[in-house]
């Protein structure tokens, strides 16, 4: 935003009166009002890309589960098992309501980050997957798009999940990346598979595989 000061006017001896000009002034003032409306124009630009159009306001119930040991892919001992994990409510990119409730339905959330090189390679092994006629009848599939930065590379967001054909039931985090930080995500992509009553199965961090998704899904499956 850019500040104005105003400025002083010289004061004209009162012994010989000046007749004043008006067109100096107006200038000035036409010129303040052309910098206000490409301000506004550069601000609603930055607004439409980023707050209101890549990041959501999402909503958390619940505890959090505990931060994932950034140390190994899985934690042969992760304190989150068991654990109820948060629900999720929030919107899309076309701002439709998407949540992750805890239903009686098994599931499986991953977070994603758009400059992340494998989130990026793991989306299109999984929407060909899905293309193909793949995913487990009965487990419920959703990704979080998050830690959105207009500095990294692939932004926006929106965008990339558009030109993957990405077809998952998608949450846009917030700018703090509450969804993530709630579900104890530390690095990406962040999968997280629930059990029916929303208790967590099974945490793992990085790529999963297609072959290792479908053996956990389908464990999943076996177990609701």
């Amino acid at each position: 935003m850019t500040t104005r000061t105003k400025k002083g006017s010289a004061k004209t001896p009162a012994k010989t009166p000046q007749p004043s000009r008006r067109f100096p002034v107006l200038w000035v003032v036409f010129g303040a009002i052309a910098a206000l409306l490409v301000a506004a124009i550069v601000f609603s630009g930055e607004e439409s890309i980023g707050s209101a159009g890549e990041y959501g306001d999402v909503t958390t119930g619940g505890e959090s589960l505990p931060f994932m040991d950034t140390s190994a892919a899985i934690m042969p001992n992760d304190p989150a098992l068991g654990q109820i994990a948060p629900t999720l409510a929030g919107t899309d990119f076309d701002d439709s309501p998407v949540s992750v409730e805890h239903d009686g339905t098994p599931k499986a959330v991953v977070f994603l980050a758009h400059w992340c090189p494998h989130c990026q390679a793991e989306i299109p092994e999984v929407q060909a997957w899905l293309d193909s006629g793949g995913g487990v009848e009965g487990v419920e599939l959703f990704s979080v798009t998050t830690s959105a930065n207009s500095g990294q590379p692939n932004w926006p967001p929106s965008d990339w999940i558009e030109r993957e054909g990405w077809t998952v039931p998608n949450i846009r985090d917030d700018s703090d990346s509450s969804a993530f930080g709630a579900y104890g995500g530390r690095s990406f992509p962040y999968w997280v598979f629930l059990n029916g009553d929303g208790t967590v199965a099974h945490r793992q961090a990085g790529r999963v595989g297609i072959a290792d998704l479908q053996v956990i899904m389908n464990a999943l499956a076996a177990g609701s």
